[in-house]
């Protein structure tokens, strides 16, 4: 029996904060209340005044329950407000119009229900958010940007990522290195250094709800993770049933199966959707990676932190205790880590200096200090490579494996199968050369539960180890004891190969995946089951991008890079893939908002004029196509509008997406952007808010959103609010945040309560 750690949460939040909800809440009321009672009505359409919103059903089509779980974010209003005009970075939220979907709409087969929110004019959400799969995105980048690939050792490719938000990694930049294959070392866990945000695609089993789609259902096809709309993904990694993701601004969301306190959220529930892991407030991450049962992340400092199953001492804190939510390993304090790869029973870590330190189970040699009896309850270091300089890492079930600056591969653990590439399946108690691999230069090691796989400098794949289900790729299902060169992919160059228990994934140099392997649970995401032993393209993901792939179990997950049209169309597509907007086209359209050179029409908020194009806002929104076509005032040429019931703010968010089909909300405005979206039937806006809340709420601010959406009337995002409270409200009550809930919604609370 493991001991698990409480939740530890910061409930604190400033008057001012409180005051601001207050006025905000007494604003909104005014706008509701206005405009209720003008119930203006342009060419006999109701646009303000019949919305009932306690009746889910008039928004609510055709939906199932999706299960969704509330996510949060401290930094959330940093996050969604730091970002000037044109910024393309984390946080901006992307919506698709109902015409760039793909003709083959939705491809989920493992469940009844679709699984992703898309977000075009016509779509609804609510408090039960349903998801439907965009085959296309509307994606963007900062305009006049390049592409930067960084991945050596995992982690340094992480701060380079994070360099602007930390001085702690100048060390670390000679370390650094581009796409180019003859000169990249990876990790196991994908990690990237990109100007813009990444999309997040998994597919394969989601019993545990590993997948991030909201439900338990398989997925046979790579399947977009649109609780992540909006989040600026830079790495990803999976456990046996749960998922971690790293932002590019140092923030951490995990998902799937709880027990253990894997997703490190202080309690044992799974999740379905993305979640984010609030005990790390404060630190700015730089490498996430899990095993089995336990998640690991690394901070900008090197500090490590590990939570979940302590069983082994897997976890580095001196015993075999579990932990609920994020732990420093104090026994590093001192020493940076910038890689590190988790087993099922063991951990090990890669310093700044390359020195390698390993803990954990050490029955069969899997810690690698040559004995075999009892568990290293903390970090030690492996002196069989302390001569090494160590630059890649990569543990999976019960082995690992290494690169050094020399080119060497040294394996050790459990040697069953020939899965450490020795010529035989003796176990190896402390690191060992694969003598068969020198001269081959490899460039990144992987391994998976039964195998495992090396990718060369000049992008050749040699596998080795168990070949029961066809995961060596090698055309039959023998077992390799020594690394064997996998003929079907001859002519392909592979930048990046990650090793599941009984399958494979390889990444090409122009972002095509192959899969190939045990096909159960839909894993090689081929649209069936089947079991494959050559790798076999991944039809779903043609015509994406996709820069870093990730994988252990029984799933797998792809992040996959904004398009744009300079490729000069060189890459293969999907037969009627549209070509996506450019980023400078966004940028521009973005800029001609409020820009009086290109506007023929006037609203005057809050005493200061915004100008605006008549054709976008008539096109894009029914509200102003009729206030415009009506004959009254308002449709008249040179007419200044007044808008007195919404905020400049807002009204400009309004705007911005009218013009480039995403914005970025602040959480803040979150519940006025709601109110004034579904006043002006933007429902893909309203309901992004919903999604913005459910993402973002968190012990710290969900009862100021509770008492500002009660105050506004605003009941769709009160039981989002509501909800959480009454779920947390043992940490929620112990925090100040509870003496901003009144005592009539106090009393709610507690009626709500089980």
């Amino acid at each position: 029996m493991e001991m698990r750690e409480s939740s530890s949460r910061n409930g604190s939040s400033s008057n001012s904060n409180s005051a601001n909800n207050n006025n905000n809440a007494a604003h909104l009321h005014a706008i509701r209340h206005s405009m209720m009672n003008n119930n203006i009505n342009y060419d006999n359409h109701v646009v303000a005044g019949d919305v009932n919103m306690n009746d889910n059903s008039t928004n609510n089509h055709n939906h199932g329950s999706a299960g969704i779980s509330s996510s949060g974010s401290s930094r959330s209003t940093a996050r969604f407000a730091a970002a000037g005009a044109g910024d393309a970075n984390n946080g901006r939220l992307m919506m698709m119009q109902p015409q760039q979907q793909n003709q083959q709409g939705v491809t989920s087969t493992g469940s009844g229900s679709s699984q992703d929110v898309i977000m075009h004019n016509n779509a609804s959400i609510h408090n039960d958010l349903h998801y439907n799969n965009p085959n296309n995105n509307l994606y963007h980048r900062q305009p006049q940007q390049q592409q930067y690939y960084s991945s050596s050792a995992g982690a340094p490719s992480s701060q380079a990522a994070a360099s602007s938000m930390s001085s702690h990694h100048n060390n670390h930049h000679n370390l650094l290195t581009d796409i180019n294959p003859n000169n990249t070392h990876y990790s196991q866990y994908s990690s990237i250094t990109y100007p813009g945000e990444l999309t997040v695609y998994s597919w394969g089993r989601g019993e545990d709800g590993q997948l991030g789609i909201g439900d338990t259902s398989d997925q046979d096809e790579p399947t977009y993770v649109d609780a992540l709309r909006g989040v600026g993904v830079k790495q990803i990694a999976c456990g046996s049933g749960h998922t971690v993701v790293l932002t590019g601004e140092g923030e951490v969301y995990t998902w799937g199966r709880g027990d253990d306190g894997r997703l490190g959220h202080g309690d044992n529930g799974w999740k379905y959707v993305p979640r984010l892991t609030h005990s790390l407030t404060g630190q700015i991450i730089t490498h996430v990676t899990c095993g089995s049962y336990h998640t690991a992340a690394v901070s900008s400092n090197g500090d490590l932190y590990t939570w979940g199953g302590g069983m082994y001492g897997k976890l580095g804190h001196g015993s075999e205790s579990g932990h609920s939510t994020p732990r420093r390993v104090e026994a590093l304090v001192g020493l940076s880590v910038i890689d590190i790869a988790c087993g099922s029973r063991h951990t090990a870590v890669v310093t700044n200096k390359g020195c390698l330190y390993t803990w954990g189970d050490k029955e069969n040699g899997v810690a690698g200090h040559g004995d075999t009896e009892g568990h290293q309850y903390t970090p030690k270091l492996l002196e069989r490579l302390s001569g090494k300089k160590v630059v890649q890492l990569s543990a999976c079930g019960f082995h690992t494996g290494c690169l050094t600056d020399q080119g060497e591969c040294f394996t050790w653990g459990e040697g069953k199968f020939g899965r450490l590439g020795h010529g035989a399946e003796r176990n190896c108690h402390s690191p060992r050369l694969i003598e068969t691999l020198l001269g081959k230069r490899p460039k990144q090691i992987a391994c998976g539960g039964f195998h495992s796989a090396v990718v060369t400098e000049d992008g050749k794949m040699y596998t080795f180890g168990g070949g029961e289900h066809g995961q060596l790729g090698h055309g039959d299902k023998v077992n390799k004891v020594k690394p064997t060169l996998v003929q079907a992919l001859d002519g392909i160059v592979l930048q990046q190969i990650t090793c599941g228990w009984s399958h494979s994934v390889a990444l090409t140099t122009n972002g095509e995946v192959f899969t190939w392997g045990n096909g159960d649970h839909g894993k090689l995401g081929h649209g069936n089951g089947k079991k494959v032993s050559t790798p076999q393209l991944v039809e779903r993901l043609v015509g994406h991008l996709v820069v870093r792939v990730a994988s252990y179990n029984e799933h797998t997950a792809a992040l996959v890079e904004p398009q744009s049209i300079a490729d000069g169309g060189s890459r293969r597509r999907a037969p009627g893939t549209m070509v996506p907007v450019s980023a400078c086209y966004l940028h521009d359209m973005k800029e001609m908002v409020n820009d009086e050179e290109y506007s023929d029409v006037t609203f005057i908020v809050e005493g200061q004029p915004i100008y605006a194009l008549r054709a976008v806002l008539a096109k894009r929104c029914e509200h102003f196509a009729a206030m415009f076509r009506s004959g009254m005032r308002e449709s008249e040429a040179g007419v200044e509008i007044p808008i007195p019931t919404i905020s400049r703010a807002v009204f400009l968010l309004i705007l911005e997406y009218l013009y480039t089909d995403s914005v970025k909300i602040d959480l803040d405005h979150a519940v006025e952007l709601y109110i004034a979206s579904d006043l002006y039937q933007i429902s893909s806006l309203r309901d992004m808010c919903c999604v913005i809340v459910r993402r973002s709420i968190g012990a710290e601010n969900a009862t100021y959103l509770l008492q500002g959406a009660h105050e506004a009337h605003c009941h769709v995002i009160k039981e989002i609010a509501m909800e959480y409270i009454v779920a947390n409200f043992d940490v929620i009550s112990k925090g100040e945040g509870i003496k901003a809930v009144s005592h009539g919604l106090l009393l709610e609370i507690l009626s709500l309560r089980p």
